[in-house]
């Protein structure tokens, strides 16, 4: 109610804070309020073995107080409890239609999914200059997902190629844009399918070891020396 009372009406841009502690009190309701449900769930089991489907409540009521309250945090909150709801849920509702995938692909795929979708959101939100300062958050984490939805199978070559080339891409893609921590993101993929591909085929330890300290330190460097090139994010 103190949100609301105080809040300015909606728009679709950006929204100055009317009070420091705005945004802490609006994201500590929405979260007593997710934390109420799941209490009642615990509690009464109103919903039986469709449980998640609570997650999926609170990931809609979560997005709906962002832009009517212009939430950047909060935003970034739905989308969290969103996925999290897709990866209980292909556990525990899909083992009859994935199970072919079985638990850990079923995963998988629900995180490839939820990255491709944030992804796809975040430049939709920019494109249409609807909340446009959300596309950060919705972009990272659905190229987080993405990226780590291909390099959970990493020890099989096809999926460590693909790692690296999805790597590249963004690194490339994120180059053009001048988007620094998505270039980071990139270059990360890239080099955790080259080192894991060397550990491979070299096997000792001690060579190992010293190639990836090694690697790792430049590319610490590296990265330091090439954000002189990017803007300010």
């Amino acid at each position: 109610v103190w949100v609301h009372r105080i809040s300015p009406a909606f728009t679709r841009s950006t929204v100055p804070s009317p009070h420091f502690a705005f945004d802490y009190i609006l994201m500590l309701g929405a979260l007593l309020l997710a934390a109420d449900l799941g209490f009642i769930e615990s509690r009464f089991a109103t919903l039986g073995d469709a449980w998640p489907l609570h997650l999926l409540l609170v990931s809609l009521v979560y997005s709906a107080f962002a832009f009517r309250y212009d939430s950047r945090g909060l935003f970034t909150l739905s989308l969290t409890t969103f996925a999290a709801w897709r990866g209980v849920a292909a556990v525990s509702l899909e083992r009859a239609v994935l199970a072919v995938l079985g638990e850990t692909g079923s995963v998988r795929m629900n995180a490839l999914v939820c990255g491709v979708l944030f992804v796809i959101l975040g430049r939709l939100l920019l494109h249409k200059d609807v909340k446009a300062h959300f596309e950060p958050p919705a972009v990272h984490l659905g190229f987080l997902l993405i990226l780590q939805s291909i390099g959970w199978g990493i020890e099989a070559f096809p999926d460590r190629f693909l790692l690296g080339l999805a790597g590249a891409g963004l690194a490339a893609w994120a180059w053009r844009e001048s988007r620094f921590t998505l270039f980071v993101f990139g270059v990360l993929a890239a080099y955790l399918s080259g080192v894991t591909t060397f550990a491979l085929l070299i096997g000792e330890p001690y060579f190992i070891t010293l190639a990836t300290t090694g690697s790792a330190l430049s590319l610490i460097f590296g990265l330091i020396a090439v954000h002189q090139r990017f803007r300010k994010e």
